[in-house]
Order: C-alpha cells, then structure tokens, then sequence
C-alpha cells in the first residue's frame, strides 16, 4: 500500500530571473499575467523519483475573522492546456465569496488574522522538476504549495481488549489509499478459544466510509453510565486541519454507532465534543 507523506513545506517563489536558464527557456510558454491577475511560478528541485511525489497548491489569502469558525473561499482552479506548448498553466480568475460555519461567537473577541484557503478537495499535481509551475491568480490572492511523498506502509490496524472477554479490531480497507476510503470495526469474542487464537471468534461488525486517515483508536467513557466508548479519529487530507471522530458502544455482541462529528478544528478535543453531540441528541 502507498500513502502520501509530507516531506517539506515552501513559500511560493516568485520568478525573478536568477533560476536555472533550462527553467527559463520552458517560461516563456506561459503568457504575462492578465490586468488585475498575477502569475505565481514555482521551481521544484529534482528527485530521484519524481513519479513517487505530488505538489499540493494552497491558495487563498489573509483575512480578519472570528477564531471559532471555519471559513472557505468559493472559486475554481482551472487547469489549462497552452496551445501550441501542451503546457498546463493553472487559473483562479476570481475567489470568493468567502462563506463558513455559524457558531455563535462572543462579540467583543477581537478578530484575528487567518489565512482562508480555497475551498474543495486539496489539488494535487504531478511532480515534474523539467518544468515550471505557474499559476495565475487575482492580484491580492497568495500561493503557497507543500510536497507530498509517496511511500509503501502498512495499512492502519488497532486492536484493544475489552471486558467480558471481546476483543475489537479497527482497520482500514484493504488495498485502499491511506487519505481516503472505508474503515471496519470488528467484535470479537475471546472466550473459550485458543492460547494462541490472535483475536477470538468473529461476533458482529461494521463498515464506515472515511475522508481522511485514521489517527487513534481508544476507549473512553462519555458519560452514559454505561462501559467505555470506542473512539476513532480521523485527520483530513491535506492540510490536516481538521479532525472528525466516531463514537461505538458495544451491546452484546454487536457494534454500534452512536455518535459522529466532523470538521472539527485539529486542537479540539474529541471527546467533549462527541459528548456535547450526545447531550444534545438525548435532549430531543
């Protein structure tokens, strides 16, 4: 299996005439930017296996806001062919407008500057150091970019023991990506099996889609004055910014789920917020 890992994170770079004259010679492809537009162009270094790295593009800009909610700027990065070159250049003609959660906020916090990204899945484009990266935006809009490799791993698999003599595994699906695709979680009953029996004797199971890679696996009470839940994290691909989070319980032999919560910011706690969606749902 292969997954994307983040190997190094740089400030766009501006052309100014002092890159390599291979680069230069391939720049001349792209067109001057249009009136009100600017053009980004990106040098990468070479590598070894340019087929095992990926470019994200981060684009968005820097503005005041609330620091509770999650913000996004509508747009469309289009990718163009230049005729005459096959070239690709990649165009924002214009971003926004900016739209976001709605959680109450105190008033008198003062706002805080945040760089609010472009919003939609994370762009992803191939690594070819032969050639510039060039990418055209409004003139108040930044470009940044981070590096991602691809590497083999082993897919995500936990096991914990719970009382009454279960067992319960979370794993990714097989032969899935590590940033997107499903995950199972899967009871076990240990009791009367044998010393060497790695898990027990299959009782009851589930499957849940997934945006983003599974981070941790644990057991925590949420209050319900019953047994520990089962928590799983996932972090968003990408930035990373976000954390989501699914809440099982076990009854009997079967699993389940009995609260979920996504986008969360990536420093909040999963816990208290999967027990505030629990608090609300049985005040219903």
């Amino acid at each position: 299996m292969r997954t994307m890992k983040e190997i190094a994170t740089i400030v766009f770079l501006l052309w100014a005439g002092s890159s390599s004259v291979f680069a230069a010679d391939y720049l001349k492809a792209f067109p001057a930017a249009e009136e009100g537009m600017t053009r980004h162009v990106i040098i990468l270094s070479q590598q070894a296996n340019e087929a095992d790295f990926r470019v994200e593009l981060i684009i968005g800009k820097t503005v005041k806001t609330d620091a509770a909610n999650r913000y996004f700027f509508g747009g469309q990065l289009e990718t163009e062919s230049i005729p005459g070159w096959g070239f690709e250049r990649h165009v924002l003609r214009q971003l926004g407008p900016m739209a976001g959660t709605l959680m109450a906020v105190d008033p008198a916090e003062p706002r805080v500057d945040r760089f609010i990204t472009l919003g939609g899945e994370a762009k992803l484009l191939r690594y070819n150091s032969r050639l510039p990266l060039v990418v055209y935006v409004p003139h108040d809009v930044e470009v940044h970019h981070r590096i991602w490799r691809v590497q083999p791993v082993d897919r995500f698999v936990r096991k914990l023991a719970l009382s009454g003599e279960q067992t319960i595994v979370v794993a990714e699906g097989d032969f899935e990506a590590r940033s997107i695709g499903s995950y199972s979680v899967r009871l076990y009953s240990t009791g009367n099996t044998q010393v060497n029996d790695d898990a027990g004797i299959f009782a009851s199971g589930l499957i849940r889609l997934r945006s983003g890679t599974l981070e941790k696996v644990f057991l925590e009470n949420l209050g319900l004055d019953e047994a520990p839940s089962l928590i799983v994290t996932m972090r968003s691909v990408g930035t990373g910014s976000y954390v989501s989070a699914d809440a099982f319980k076990i009854v009997g032999n079967k699993v389940v789920l009995h609260a979920s919560i996504t986008e969360m910011f990536a420093d909040a706690d999963p816990v208290v917020a999967l027990k505030a969606v629990l608090k609300t749902s049985r005040k219903k």
